[in-house]
């Protein structure tokens, strides 16, 4: 039986690696956890990285725009748009398909891609945690940004689900997970620029104390209202701590209004058992 030897969660605006010493005393508290993330990473010596996060138009347009994508290929290009990290990272096409097949048999009729493609929502964190695009990685795509969106409760059954099918891989695998999103912030709305902090303390708060069917049942309406469109991202975390099963630990915490976007940098407490 594989293990789930990780689960963490970061945001992913494009600012950290273009613009990585604005407001240095805020940047560089969140540059120290990434550090410490990568650090933790690398001593796992994982087998495979499952990075949950969305798109931003450049893989998925209008013409086929799936709910859940799941990546097989061997190599990943990135898009490298507006600056963002570029290159290739490696794929882990074996197991994605062993996982493609655990989550279809629990019920999650996922798309599946041989040539997906990243954008800044997966590279801008494997640009911070190396040593999870060097463990290899399987991109799991979730629709954040173009209604419908699959429900938070679909999300947290969807991260339970991930568990069971890591476990199920074959061989002693150890696999991580790591989720990319938010926190607060507005994309292309007038209060782009804005940052909610009280509504990310409210959120980073009830991951660290595992409510998260209270999160699931939170209504999309009323996310945006409060902590903007990009908020929605939050998808991301709740499939990584659905996974996890326990408690999130933050490592960091910062309203970087000079990137635009309440950054929050976390670990999840994985539940060996839990269902």
């Amino acid at each position: 039986m594989a293990h789930l030897a990780l689960c963490a969660a970061t945001s992913h605006v494009g600012a950290i690696v273009k613009n990585p010493d604005a407001a240095p005393e805020q940047s560089g508290n969140l540059h120290q956890a990434w550090q410490r993330l990568d650090e933790e990473i690398a001593g796992l010596e994982l087998d495979a990285v499952v990075v949950i996060a969305t798109d931003h138009y450049e893989t998925f347009g209008l013409e086929n725009y799936p709910v859940f994508c799941l990546g097989l290929a061997a190599e990943h290009k990135a898009w490298g748009e507006f600056g963002n990290p570029s290159g290739v990272v490696t794929g882990r096409p074996e197991p994605a398909a062993h996982l493609l097949q655990g989550l279809t048999a629990r019920g999650f009729d996922l798309a599946r891609s041989h040539t997906m493609a990243l954008d800044h929502s997966f590279m801008v964190p494997l640009a911070k945690l190396p040593s999870a695009a060097a463990a290899g990685v399987i991109p799991l795509f979730v629709n954040c940004n173009t209604p419908p969106l699959p429900s938070l409760s679909r999300c947290l059954d969807l991260g339970r689900a991930l568990r069971e099918s890591i476990r199920d891989l074959p061989g002693e695998q150890r696999i991580g997970v790591i989720g990319t999103g938010g926190l607060s912030h507005w994309v292309g709305l007038p209060r782009f620029g804005d940052i909610n902090e009280a509504f990310d303390h409210v959120l980073l708060e009830a991951f660290g104390q595992g409510r998260l069917g209270e999160i699931a049942g939170w209504d999309d309406t009323w996310v945006e209202e409060e902590a903007g469109n990009g908020a929605l991202e939050l998808r991301t975390w709740l499939i990584t701590a659905a996974a996890a099963g326990g408690p999130a630990r933050v490592l960091a915490y910062e309203p970087m209004a000079a990137w635009t976007v309440g950054i929050g940098i976390a670990t999840f407490d994985i539940v060996e058992g839990s269902s």
